[in-house]
């Protein structure tokens, strides 16, 4: 099919041309996910194929082409987002994971005659979710067709695979050198008999080679792919970058670590594949069409063990993450001193660009760690919502501002919530802020068994709200990487008791979110998060609670006290005294009396 000058297309435009490719590949549906290659939650912009072809910006749904509808999946974080961006296109929002939805298969099943065709393509679709969706379109009498990349024939100005620079994350600043964690990889694969495991996901790679890159804004990730051999034998797949040479130069002895193209994978997995050796790889990260060339059902699909070993962060990354929670509260202190004390008209997207002009003075600054969440008053409602450029609100003398925020450090990973007031505010508001911090407090008091999972402990957030007949539609708690992603597995806290993450036992060294929220649509939004470290609790063998890591006060005027019980109380106050001692020295006089005037000091 002949490419076409679609840099300025609309949509509907963009649709009508997909649909003529799938006339021409005889594709009766054609499904786009947001993943790319490697099952990343932020694609690099080559793989944002779901975004441009439907205009949909949120970071999680699956677009549905059919030759006369168009459908768009996605979770209850951006309904408001997506009813925004979706109302002047054909495209119809798909309320995920709410009662009467069907599933996509279904509703492809009700919508195609026997035996059409489902095509998606196998490049960005991971060999879990394609065994999974031919089951079920199998089960409706349909076929699924992995072939065809059919952006590619449209897509004429299509980004091609990032190669920005790189660089290693140092062994005094991870805690651990990348040969050391090298060699564990290859001992695990002795154990399972295997010869070549291959390691597709981006943060996985990251953590086991120390290296670290700017390919996804936001993530300091290199887009790459590597092969570890038992005996010693590694090949890496990335856009050539001459600081390759750091890897290829320090590999132990007896080990190489030869690089290749990015888009040579295939042809070397095919070789080794061709020549019986055992090849392990993760059916949930690596993608249907690679794992066809590894040898599919006859490979060793065994889940990685990385993510489990990258989620226990030793004490030399506890110790550095502690130290720059000070420096990022400083940054933030800095933007609500700001915030009160200016004359000028503010707008969301100004708190936005002051914040990352604030953490860039903090040292081992990065980038931010995902686009600040400024949410003024109705806007707060919007999950994740991102203020635009042009035409976002201004900041007005009453009511409620929800900022989340965060920055990539290379000592460290930050995510932040803060709800403040602007000025006037309800009883309301002050009611369901005071519901929203009673449950932050109850999870961060908790004390739980070894093996406790984080779908278990999600109740204690929700209680206060629960009490209330009230709720959020989002977890409670998520994983967060060490100078990597901010959102970070296997682990979380949430309900979703059919969610894998949600029934991984937490264990000492972990860091986690602890953020419930409410959300009044077309009002306010409400959210308190910190970041937390899960630990022993001392002399008590077998047991296990969390200790606050986020160094940033909580703002009293906005509490309702005689709802609190005793214990909430004393948290509260022990919690405000020990940011107002971490954060003195850092402070000048001035700040040090703003932030006492925060807590009530």
């Amino acid at each position: 099919m002949q490419q076409q000058n679609i840099s300025s297309m609309t949509v509907t435009e963009k649709l009508a041309a997909l649909r003529r490719a799938m006339l021409e590949h005889q594709i009766d549906a054609y499904v786009v996910p947001s993943t790319d290659p490697h099952q990343s939650e932020y694609p690099a912009p080559r793989w944002a194929g779901r975004e441009w072809l439907s205009g949909f910006t949120g970071s999680a749904g699956t677009l549905v082409v059919t030759l006369h509808e168009s459908k768009l999946w996605t979770d209850g974080r951006y309904f408001a987002q997506a009813d925004t961006e979706l109302a002047d296109v054909e495209t119809e929002l798909m309320k995920d994971r709410v009662a009467g939805t069907p599933s996509i298969e279904d509703w492809l099943g009700s919508t195609l005659m026997s035996g059409q065709n489902v095509g998606a393509d196998g490049r960005v679709i991971s060999a879990t979710t394609a065994r999974r969706m031919a089951k079920k379109l199998a089960d409706n009498d349909l076929n699924l067709i992995l072939e065809e990349d059919l952006l590619r024939g449209i897509w004429s100005d299509r980004p091609e695979v990032p190669n920005q620079p790189v660089f290693e994350h140092e062994a005094d600043l991870a805690g651990e050198s990348w040969q050391d964690r090298l060699e564990r990889m290859m001992a695990w694969q002795g154990e399972q008999g295997l010869d070549y495991y291959v390691i597709s996901a981006l943060d996985e790679v990251a953590w086991l080679l120390n290296i670290r890159g700017s390919d996804i804004e936001f993530n300091p990730l290199c887009v790459a792919y590597l092969v570890v051999g038992t005996q010693g034998d590694h090949a890496l797949f990335a856009a050539p970058r001459p600081e390759f040479r750091e890897w290829t130069e320090k590999a132990p002895d007896g080990q190489s670590i030869q690089t290749h193209d990015y888009k040579k994978i295939s042809s070397f997995l095919r070789r080794v594949n061709a020549s019986n050796a055992d090849i392990g790889f993760d059916p949930a990260t690596l993608s249907s069409r690679l794992a066809t060339y590894a040898g599919g059902d006859e490979c060793s699909q065994i889940a990685s063990p990385i993510p489990g070993w990258k989620a226990i962060k030793n004490e030399v990354a506890l110790g550095h993450l502690r130290q720059t929670m000070k420096h990022d509260a400083v940054a933030l202190l800095r933007l609500f001193h700001w915030l009160k004390t200016s004359d000028e008209e503010i707008y969301e997207a100004d708190v936005a660009r002051k914040l990352t002009a604030l953490r860039a003075e903090q040292p081992g600054y990065v980038t931010d760690s995902f686009p600040a969440i400024v949410g003024y008053a109705g806007n707060g409602a919007i999950i994740h919502y991102r203020a635009p450029e042009e035409g976002s609100a201004k900041l007005e003398k009453k009511g409620l501002l929800l900022l989340d925020s965060g920055g990539q450090y290379t000592s460290g990973t930050t995510d932040i919530t803060r709800t403040i007031p602007m000025g006037e505010v309800t009883d309301e508001m002050r009611e369901n802020y005071t519901r929203v911090l009673m449950g932050h407090i109850d999870l961060a008091m908790a004390r739980f068994p070894v093996g406790t999972t984080g779908v278990q402990l999600d109740t204690l957030a929700r209680m206060p709200l629960w009490s209330a007949c009230l709720n959020y539609g989002h977890g409670t708690g998520h994983g967060v990487g060490y100078f990597l992603n901010v959102h970070e597995g296997p682990m979380g806290i949430h309900s979703r008791v059919n969610a894998a993450n949600g029934r991984v036992p937490l264990a000492a060294g972990m860091v986690l979110s602890n953020e419930p929220g409410f959300y009044k649509e077309g009002e306010y939004g409400i959210r308190i998060e910190n970041l937390v470290a899960v630990r022993p609790v001392e002399g008590q063998d077998g047991w296990l609670e969390f200790e606050d890591l986020t160094v940033f006060p909580i703002n009293r005027s906005l509490v309702k006290e005689d709802m609190l019980a005793l214990p909430q109380v004393q948290w509260l106050d022990q919690y405000n005294q020990w940011v107002a001692t971490e954060m003195k020295e850092l402070l000048s006089a001035e700040e040090n009396a703003f932030l006492l005037e925060m807590i009530g000091g």
